[in-house]
Order: structure tokens, then C-alpha cells, then sequence
């Protein structure tokens, strides 16, 4: 009998470890990317709108009139006459022209592709919560049956 419930217990240390050391470190690995990839898709939100304000040629009929960082907090106003086509950032230090429907077609794509991300992390992170509460009823049921043993 001692040596059932020599077993169970060592059965619960394992399975608590395991909880501990697998799986709450797994979840909390995706949590820290699905914040960072809504922190990519709120930043793409931003840069549409700022897209849309500075296109507006309601807004600014004439171009605009902004201040540049240059470097080193120096700033340098500069006027832009023409918002027909501009420069975007398509990562790794390169830039690509666009027109601003393809600006707006290409942070659409790439708002898409991110929210296919943090859907994918997601389901990650719901498997992960369901695999807790299993291995947490599974030692639940070892308890109860050690406790059985005893009385």
C-alpha cells in the first residue's frame, strides 16, 4: 500500500512540474507574441489612418506642410505638394513607391496576415489552457485516489 502511494505522489510531483515548467511557460511564450503581433496590427491601423489624413485633399488641398526629423531630434519643415505617390517602408531598409490605393491595398494585406497570426497564437494559447485544466483534473483524480487509499 506504501508503495502505491509512494507512486501517486511521485506521479503528482511530475505532473505538477510538468504544469509548471512546460506548460505555463509555453503560454506565456504565446501570450508575449500575440502581444507583440497586436501591437503590429494596431500599429498598421495607425499608419492607414495617418495614410488617409495625409491624402485627404480636403485637408490639405495644396500639399502639406510638416516637420522632419533629420536626425538627433533636428527637425526641418518641409512642404509636400504632391501626395499622389509616396515611399513606404516594405521592411528590411528597403522602400517601395506607391500609389495610395496600392498603400492602402498593401496594409490591408499585411493587417490581414497578421490578424491570420494572432487567430493561429490564439488557438495556441486555448490548447494550452485546455491542456492545464486536463493535467489539473488528472491530479485532482490522484489526490481523490490517494486519499481513497488512505481511509
Amino acid at each position: 500500500m506504501a508503495v502505491a502511494v509512494s507512486n501517486i505522489d511521485s506521479a503528482i510531483i511530475k505532473y505538477e512540474n510538468f504544469i509548471n515548467n512546460v506548460l505555463k511557460e509555453s503560454l506565456r511564450l504565446h501570450d508575449q507574441y500575440l502581444q507583440k503581433v497586436n501591437e503590429e496590427i494596431s500599429e498598421l491601423v495607425q499608419e492607414k489612418h495617418t495614410l488617409k489624413v495625409i491624402t485627404d485633399e480636403k485637408l490639405h488641398p495644396n500639399g502639406f506642410k510638416t516637420k522632419v526629423d533629420i536626425g538627433c531630434n533636428f527637425f526641418m519643415e518641409a512642404f509636400v505638394p504632391d501626395t499622389s505617390k509616396l515611399l513606404m517602408h516594405i521592411g528590411l531598409k528597403h522602400y517601395m513607391e506607391f500609389t495610395v490605393s496600392e498603400a492602402n491595398t498593401y496594409i490591408d494585406a499585411r493587417i490581414k496576415v497578421y490578424e491570420a497570426k494572432a487567430e493561429e497564437i490564439k488557438k495556441k494559447i486555448y490548447t494550452t489552457k485546455a491542456h492545464i485544466k486536463l493535467m489539473l483534473f488528472g491530479v485532482q483524480q490522484l489526490l481523490n485516489a490517494k486519499n481513497e487509499g488512505n481511509t
